[in-house]
């Protein structure tokens, strides 16, 4: 898969002068914003974005079988089945949909926040756990790795691992503040 990824290192050659200095709510410097927009933009490209979100979502079900038994849908599905599936295709489809609406405001971040809490907030009120969101963004910087082969260098990981962080930690803030609004250890419903 990594082929398709042939002038990332060009892309990635200093070719300017970036300002180091790291947003206050995200922690993304110019630099990570740009090479995350720029890996992105590859790996949902017209032909592949429906392939690359289907084959996220079975990477993420080999690494942590739990997560598959939290989608009702997918429940006891053998992968090879859902590699195939009409509706895996339309989730994963939905979620890197919803990244790109990440991607799309990496330069506003109260946008970015907002539309983190968004998510946050209907995952809670399916009562999935920050954990869980930690292990996503864990599989998701090897299924970058995937994507790019030996193209994949520190810098990628960091920027992404920083992005993908900064939603743990959002998300984490509105499990919390639901649990403590809600006065108990259950995480309340919603209908968002």
């Amino acid at each position: 898969m990594g082929s398709i990824f042939s002038y990332v290192f060009s892309f990635l050659a200093p070719a300017q002068q970036y300002d180091p200095t790291p947003d206050p709510t995200t922690g993304l410097t110019q630099r990570d914003r740009e090479i995350i927009a720029h890996i992105w933009g590859l790996a949902t490209d017209k032909k592949t974005l429906k392939s690359n979100a289907v084959e996220f979502f079975i990477q993420l079900f080999e690494t942590y079988p739990h997560i598959q038994d939290r989608f009702e849908l997918f429940k006891d599905k053998p992968l090879d089945e859902l590699r195939t599936s009409p509706k895996m295709k339309a989730h994963a489809t939905s979620v890197f949909y919803a990244l790109t609406s990440y991607v799309e405001n990496l330069d506003d971040p109260e946008t970015l926040v907002g539309l983190v809490q968004k998510i946050a907030v209907s995952h809670v009120g399916r009562k999935i756990p920050a954990d869980d969101f930690d292990k996503l963004r864990i599989v998701f910087l090897n299924f970058v790795k995937y994507l790019l082969g030996d193209q994949y260098t520190p810098e990628i990981e960091q920027a992404w691992d920083k992005l993908l962080r900064a939603q743990t930690a959002i998300y984490k803030q509105i499990e919390e503040e639901l649990l403590s609004k809600k006065g108990t250890q259950e995480i309340p419903k919603t209908d968002i």
